[in-house]
């Protein structure tokens, strides 16, 4: 998934056809789904919470069904797109655990996390080469507005500002994408003493890469999801430490942060700083920022909900709105989106199924519950300011991890 994009965009100039292309991907997800269901059933003996898992699935999708029927004049094609945009996270779900319910051996943690970060250095690497080499370089490989992804991107279109997306979407993509694999090395770091000297370096050099890589998108929103992914990890690894540290340092802390505050209050006029925090540049005087944009949008999106709280259809917000040939709404809000065009009833069962998974992973107590659960609020952040899981690589990454994760028999009795 995270190399979807660079293979359409470029693969299509040879083969021709860049919709079938971009639909393979979605068309795969769901006959993976189909196939699962079947396999794991046919195996007998279906876990119940696999059943509860699969019955939320083809609810949610049938609820998308049923408020499309109630507003059958929307744009199709939005609202096919929409339906699978948003379905398609549990369809993950169900094809993770059931892969793991059908091969357990073959899903150890370890093994699953070194797939992750191997593709993820690969990614890495690719955006901090991008950084530096000429900004058309992807006009070369099928990148244009024409085709439907943008070739570059800049801090308020401010050339000035150079922002990195690697073979994603867009640099907030990438940040997003990069968040589950910084999450991964994290909790090796925590346990750094345990490795040896040459895997300390080799460590540090994976951590190097995707922080450079992360910051590089200069994504305000995947920086501050890695500042809670850090914060979550060390404060769960080292809890106890933290508490006589804050006790015996307190004052010293409370003195370095008054200054940090200072010095980011007497800079606030530094053309630099101001573009990279407020993604507002001298390109960009006597409009509305990016910021003010981004609560319009929500503001509109809460007002339809109270309008029809049953719903738009599917499609009607979000990216798949963007189809539209009338125009769409972009609540850069993904739970206000779900509300928006599933109604109140489909953002409950949207979020009771991540409370559902959070729990369950955090009833584990091994290896895969830090770095899930950590990421998990970043990625509720996120959501919260952006349209985080329309994108198929992040989407991806942690849905089918999550469902592995409620899947593969604990290696340990969990802690009580």
């Amino acid at each position: 998934m995270p190399l979807h994009v660079f293979l359409s965009q470029s693969l299509s100039l040879i083969t021709g056809g860049l919709s079938e292309w971009k639909l393979a991907k979605d068309a795969i997800v769901g006959l993976l789904t189909l196939f699962t269901i079947c396999m794991v059933w046919k195996q007998g003996r279906v876990p119940r919470w696999f059943t509860m898992l699969v019955a939320a699935t083809v609810g949610y999708g049938l609820l998308h069904i049923a408020v499309w029927a109630l507003h059958p004049y929307i744009y199709a094609g939005s609202a096919w797109l929409g339906t699978t945009y948003n379905v398609r996270l549990c369809c993950l779900a169900v094809v993770g655990a059931g892969a793991a319910l059908l091969t357990p051996s073959m899903f150890t943690f370890s093994s699953i996390r070194r797939v992750v970060l191997g593709v993820s250095s690969v990614v890495a690497l690719l955006a901090v080469l991008q950084y530096w080499l000429p900004k058309d370089i992807l006009m070369h490989v099928g990148y244009s507005l024409d085709r439907g992804v943008r070739p570059n991107f800049f801090i308020d279109d401010n050339p000035l500002f150079p922002r990195v997306m690697s073979t994603l979407r867009d640099p907030n993509s990438l940040g997003a994408y990069l968040l589950l694999p910084v999450a991964l090395l994290l909790g090796l770091v925590v346990r750094v003493r345990a490795l040896t000297t040459q895997k300390q370096v080799f460590l540090g050099g994976l951590v190097v890469l995707h922080v450079t890589a992360l910051y590089m998108t200069f994504s305000r929103s995947a920086w501050l999801g890695a500042t809670i992914i850090a914060g979550t990890i060390f404060c769960w690894q080292f809890s106890s430490q933290y508490v006589r540290i804050l006790r015996k340092w307190w004052l010293v802390g409370g003195v370095a942060l008054l200054l940090l505050s200072t010095a980011v209050y007497a800079l606030r006029h530094n053309t630099l700083l101001d573009g990279i925090l407020t993604h507002s540049t001298a390109a960009q005087v006597g409009s509305i920022d990016s910021n003010q944009y981004h609560w319009l949008y929500v503001r509109r999106g809460l007002e339809g909900i109270l309008r029809q709280p049953l719903g738009h259809g599917p499609g009607t917000a979000g990216l798949a709105s963007i189809q539209n040939p009338t125009g769409g709404l972009l609540t850069e809000n993904y739970y206000v989106q779900i509300g928006y065009e599933v109604g109140m009833l489909g953002l409950a069962l949207f979020i009771g199924v991540n409370a559902w998974l959070y729990v369950r992973i955090r009833l584990r107590h091994d290896e895969w519950t830090m770095p899930l659960l950590a990421s998990f609020w970043a990625y509720v952040l996120m959501n919260m300011l952006l349209h985080t899981w329309s994108n198929e690589a992040v989407a991806a990454q942690w849905w089918l991890l999550a469902g592995m994760a409620i899947s593969v028999p604990l290696a340990v009795k969990p802690k009580h």
